[in-house]
Parts: C-alpha cells; structure tokens; sequence
C-alpha cells in the first residue's frame, strides 16, 4: 500500500513538472519572438462587450458630460464636535490642491482619449488585418506593434499623472505632455 501511494505522488510530481515545463515553454516562446501574430488573434469585440475607460465614464453619467469629482471635501472638514477643523493657511492649501487634483484629472482625461483613439485603430487596423494580402500584413502588423507601444505608454502615462502627480505636478505635467505631443507625432514643445 504504502509503494502505491510513493509511486502515484511520483506520476503526479511528473505530470505537473511536465506541465509546467510545456507552460514555460510555451511562454518563453511568445515572449522571444518580438512580434506578434495577429493572424491567430481571437477577435474580442465581438464577443465580449467593450468596456475601455471612456465608454464606463460615459455610462455613469450623462453620455455627453463624463462624472464630475468633487474635490471640494477637504475645504469642509469638521471635527465631531461640529466645529471647522480648517483655519488660515490650510484653506489655500485645500484650494490649492483642489485645483491641481482638477488639472490632474483634465489631463487623465486628455489621455483616456488618447487611448480610446488608439484602441479604435487598433480595431480597425485587426479589422483590415483579417482580409490583406500577405505583404499588406506586414505592414498592418507593424503598424499594429507601434500602437501595442503606444497603448502602453499611454496607461503607464495615466497612472503617472495620478501617482506622481500627487509630489511633483509641474515635472509629471511636463512629461504627460511630451508623451502625448511624442505619440501624435509632434514632437516635444
């Protein structure tokens, strides 16, 4: 009895090296290969409703004006006694920050556009992709790589705004900016 159950932790130590191997292995081939191959792609948007920042912003409120934030909160803090905890210098500070906390969202805003752009030609490029020619392949597959790039620096960009927004608001404005004039193809002003 005892050899039975030495022998079945064996197989199934083996099975799950195995397995784990053709996993790591199928990986490592996904990731060495630089490219990818939108051939074999399977086509999301028309199974799984899309659900990108800007269409759930517009879903929680009016479909023309995006969710408002109220950053006004901290200009009105009481403690329980229901006196005002605010005094002097810390309400243009609350101001101050109410303002930037504004700006920050305006540009988060400006850069959830960007993306949503991106995403629909990146959509429309998968669509074209499904009836090319091999040659236009290439170039749509190249095309589609440069906005997989874009789109990463795109969210890597919003969550800057927020994270480091918060200590340095000037320098992180600056760069959001640089990054999305860099994306349209401006260059940086």
């Amino acid at each position: 009895m005892r050899r039975i159950s030495i022998l079945t932790i064996t197989v199934i130590a083996a099975l799950l090296n195995f397995s784990c191997a053709n996993v790591k292995s199928s990986l490592s081939r996904s990731d060495s290969s630089g490219s990818k191959n939108y051939s074999t792609q399977t086509d999301y948007s028309k199974t799984v409703p899309r659900k990108d920042s800007v269409a759930v912003i517009r879903s929680a409120g009016d479909a023309t004006q995006p969710e408002k934030r109220n950053y006004a909160a901290p200009v009105n803090n009481t403690d329980s006694r229901g006196a005002s905890t605010v005094q002097g210098g810390k309400v243009e500070y609350n101001q101050r920050l109410v303002d930037q906390y504004a700006e920050m969202d305006k540009l988060g805003d400006l850069v959830l556009y960007e993306l949503d752009i991106t995403e629909r030609r990146k959509d429309s490029l998968l669509d074209r992709f499904k009836n090319a020619s091999s040659s236009e392949r290439e170039n749509i597959t190249q095309e589609l790589n440069k906005l997989d790039g874009n789109q990463l620096t795109l969210y890597k960009a919003y969550v800057r705004v927020y994270k480091e927004g918060k200590t340095d608001w000037p320098a992180t404005r600056k760069q959001v900016e640089d990054i999305l004039f860099n994306i349209r193809g401006i260059g940086n002003k």
